[in-house]
């Protein structure tokens, strides 16, 4: 029985009423129960997140290791597919290379005994070909293969001040003085069309004549001058009774392209448009320091001949030259004019060719002997190795006594990649004897940076080599944009 007094004092002092209380604390544990089933929840659903997250997480790591991997073997069986067949490619062109040296040589013995004849001449050193592609008949070559390429590049990366440039462009200007050409007194920048030229082939009749006994030894020279003057790399102009001639040509500040360099570390002594119009333009191989795009698109439709290495032909044409021959080594062009006859000759040169990846080799390199009235008046050398009897045999074959040679003497560093390809200036003093030669000019060096030397050695080097043979007066480095007299 409820005492109502005691609830009516209880309510009076606002005491919670044992109901209430009940119901309070029904409904703190409701509430509490609710938090707690909502905490869990929450629990429950951040757990389930990150555990999905991490999943997910794990999973794309999962993916981007396994993507890696793909690529990783995708790539490694592309450098093995490409690297693999190149390799046995190399292989077999050296091999191949070799075994013909080694039938040429056993051929050898029964065309020359004991002496040097032209005919021997011509069985040792003919253009070989393996594959389609031209390689070299020397024993002395080496092929050069991508792996060496880009270790030298390599290399070259680590070495510091590369060439020696002194950054005083001042200190330069005295090192290597650029000299405005100045070109004979009558020279114009025009040119008559040849009067007739024939190509004489090494396998033609005409060809294998016999020639004057007097060209196979020293001869006595005419009394013409001839003036050359060097406009970097192995350009020259060349000037000769009323005959102009220009050989490998290279007019731009840039060798491949202004973003691209490398740049002349140079001045140029003259623009192409200052440069008299040539009668022949000799092309001894398709390098770009030899032969720049620029010489092609100003002389290309002019009346000036151009005589490039067999293979070599397509591409002139390709860009648009309309006066071109191709020769192969031993081939001839016989020229005349004024009354006057010439001969140009394709000679053999250690090197190789090509202005892109994919065209390598696909066209022939060689070096130049020009002729008058059956006298050896010029030489150009272009680019070669030494080869140890082949300049001998030019000399056998178009007369010992060569008045100028224009031989490069830069390109050298490091020997072990260079040799092959490029003579150093004691070479150059070994073939100015095999061809008994009267003046040599040391060119291809101090243009663009190429190779490791210091910028100025070949000409130290080559001119200090003269004076300990004691032939200073007649072998040494010209200065760029100088016009020299040779009497």
């Amino acid at each position: 029985m409820i005492n109502v007094s005691r609830l009516t004092r209880i309510a009076r002092i606002g005491l919670p009423s044992p109901s209430s209380l009940i119901l309070k604390d029904n409904s703190r544990i409701i509430r509490k129960h609710a938090q707690y089933s909502n905490n869990s929840i929450i629990i429950t659903h951040t757990f389930s997140k990150r555990f999905y997250s991490q999943q997910t997480k794990a999973g794309k790591s999962f993916n981007d290791k396994e993507k890696s991997n793909r690529t990783k073997k995708f790539f490694i069986r592309l450098g093995f597919g490409l690297l693999i067949p190149y390799t046995c490619y190399a292989v077999f062109v050296s091999l191949s290379a070799f075994r013909e040296i080694g039938i040429r040589n056993k051929l050898l013995i029964d065309v020359e005994h004991d002496d040097q004849n032209f005919e021997g001449t011509l069985l040792k050193y003919s253009p070989l070909q393996v594959l389609g592609r031209y390689e070299n008949p020397f024993p002395e070559y080496r092929i050069q293969t991508v792996y060496e390429f880009f270790f030298n590049r390599v290399v070259e990366l680590f070495e510091r001040n590369r060439g020696g440039i002194p950054p005083d462009p001042r200190q330069m200007e005295k090192l290597m003085p650029v000299h405005k050409p100045e070109w004979p007194a009558g020279i114009e920048n025009t040119t008559e069309p040849l009067i007739e030229y024939k190509i004489v082939h090494r396998d033609s009749a005409d060809f294998r004549e016999e020639r004057n006994d007097s060209t196979l030894k020293s001869v006595e020279l005419e009394n013409i001058p001839i003036y050359n003057t060097w406009l970097g790399q192995s350009c020259n102009y060349v000037m000769y009774n009323g005959l102009k001639i220009i050989t490998d040509p290279i007019f731009s500040e840039y060798l491949l392209h202004e973003n691209i360099g490398p740049k002349r570390i140079t001045g140029r002594p003259a623009l192409i448009t200052e440069v008299p119009q040539p009668d022949i333009i000799l092309i001894s191989h398709n390098h770009p320091d030899h032969l720049d795009m620029l010489s092609l698109d100003h002389w290309a439709a002019s009346d000036t001949l151009w005589i490039v290495p067999k293979g070599m032909g397509k591409f002139m044409r390709n860009h648009n030259v309309k006066n071109v021959i191709e020769l192969s080594w031993w081939d001839k062009c016989e020229l005349s004019k004024n009354n006057q006859n010439y001969e140009v000759a394709c000679t053999p040169a250690m090197h190789w060719s090509g202005r892109y990846v994919y065209d390598t080799n696909q066209s022939l390199w060689c070096t130049f002997m020009f002729s008058h009235n059956d006298k050896p008046i010029m030489f150009h050398g272009g680019d070669t190795g030494y080869v140890h009897d082949l300049f001998k045999r030019i000399g056998q074959r178009y007369g010992y006594g060569v008045r100028l040679a224009l031989l490069p003497c830069g390109q050298y560093c490091p020997e072990w990649h260079q040799r092959p390809r490029h003579i150093n200036p004691t070479e150059v003093i070994k073939i100015m004897d095999d061809l008994k030669a009267k003046n040599v000019l040391g060119v291809h060096w101090g243009t663009f940076l190429l190779s490791g030397e210091y910028f100025l050695e070949p000409k130290e080097k080559l001119e200090q080599l003269a004076v300990f043979a004691g032939i200073r007066e007649n072998c040494y480095c010209p200065e760029l944009g100088q016009t020299i007299r040779f009497e």
